[in-house]
């Protein structure tokens, strides 16, 4: 399975680690899941800043035992440019392709555009 930011984000939160087992993912991951703890931190107010910091500790020893692995950026443009979807998207979308693999997002709108082998974190656990 090649996990985005916003599900590796949920199983963590969730405690379903293991989902994350075989989980691939992009080195883009790092990036989000600081913005996704900045949003809860700063936008939401779900969290206060020390905890959002033993949190996100907490997601990059979880991303330091998944495998990160980059896709062909040039298909990956090619595939925003397909489905009309961010570059940041297409790289989760391309890696899912370039590995015959399921694309796991909390994201409804790229599910919907996508379509195909993408599923969100509760159709897998």
């Amino acid at each position: 399975m090649i996990l985005d930011a916003n599900s590796i984000f949920l199983a963590v939160k969730n405690k379903k680690l293991t989902v994350l087992r075989n989980a691939k993912s992009s080195q883009l991951v790092r990036y989000e899941l600081g913005n996704v703890v900045w949003k809860e931190v700063y936008l939401h107010k779900t969290m206060d800043l020390m905890t959002g910091l033993e949190f996100l500790k907490t997601l990059m020893s979880v991303v330091d035992k998944i495998e990160l692995t980059e896709p062909d950026y040039v298909e990956t443009l090619k595939t925003a440019n397909r489905y009309g979807i961010t570059f940041y998207d297409a790289i989760y979308v391309q890696l899912a392709m370039e590995h015959s693999d399921t694309l796991v997002t909390e994201d409804k709108k790229l599910r919907d555009k996508v379509y195909k082998d993408v599923l969100s974190l509760s159709e897998i656990i």
